[in-house]
């Protein structure tokens, strides 16, 4: 029993650490001196465009005078979606017009570099209507797909029973043999 206590110890401790990995390689940091824009693909109109940004270093105490940065999301046409203005970190969620390469841009009006870790998520959730169609189409290729190899396997067997007899129907064929 004392063995596997160590052994579950570093078990749990590996997978924090993936874990920890996994959730930094989501979040991206960038240093904002004036401007400076991310561009994310979203793959279907509709999607849910969800993330955060805070500011996480910068080279003046933030008080009230402060203008704080600026978030603009530009869809694929060039239309503004979402802005955020003098925030020094925020949450934002909106529905994607449209598919494709949305901008997310970051403005600085203090000038300061100024380092902002920035997270976006794109979840495409499907309504009712889509999953019931991709059900009935997965279940429209399973039959057919099984209906052609039983009538495959069908055609085999008959073969192989038309070979069988002829071969036992042969003159080749002796039947007393010593």
């Amino acid at each position: 029993m004392a063995r596997r206590r160590p052994a579950a110890l570093l078990l749990v401790v590996a997978m924090a650490a993936v874990l920890a990995a996994a959730w930094r390689a989501e979040a991206l940091s960038v240093t904002v001196t004036d401007t400076e824009c991310i561009h994310e693909f979203v793959p279907y109109e509709g999607d849910t465009v969800s993330g955060n940004f805070v500011v996480v270093d910068h080279d003046i105490f933030w008080s009230s005078d402060h203008p704080g940065i600026d978030l603009t999301v530009t869809s694929p046409g060039g239309n503004t979606v979402h802005t955020l203005k003098g925030k020094s970190g925020d949450k934002f969620e909106f529905k994607a017009p449209k598919g494709g390469m949305y901008k997310f841009c970051f403005h600085n009006p203090y000038g300061a570099p100024e380092t902002v870790s920035f997270y976006i998520h794109v979840g495409h959730i499907p309504n009712e209507h889509n999953l019931a169609k991709d059900a009935n189409e997965s279940t429209r290729k399973r039959v057919m797909f099984y209906t052609v190899a039983e009538y495959l396997a069908f055609m085999a067997a008959s073969a192989l029973q038309v070979v069988y007899i002829r071969r036992l129907f042969s003159k080749n064929v002796g039947y007393n043999r010593v």
